[in-house]
């Protein structure tokens, strides 16, 4: 005879309790597979960008190429904020 499915009932905290365990070791195994990955491959952790992503990401804050088309960020002066 089949069990009621009364019997399979859990409570909602015992649910959020196991979905926190279940991600805090989903987030230690893609740690610890970082650091393996680093530790094989230390290189990886130290590659330069290359010249136009250095370029790229100094102009996502402010325009540091001084021959660029496109104005710094207008940032607001002390008196205008």
């Amino acid at each position: 005879m089949a069990r009621p499915i009364r019997d399979l009932d859990v409570p909602l905290t015992d649910l959020r309790r196991d979905m926190r365990r279940l991600v805090a070791r989903q987030r230690v195994a893609a740690s610890a597979e970082r650091l393996q990955l680093l530790l094989a491959h230390p290189e990886t952790a130290t590659v330069p960008a290359s010249d136009g992503e250095q370029a790229e990401q100094r102009h996502w804050l402010y325009d540091a190429d001084a021959d660029a088309t496109t104005p710094a960020f207008p940032y607001p002066t002390a008196q205008e904020a």
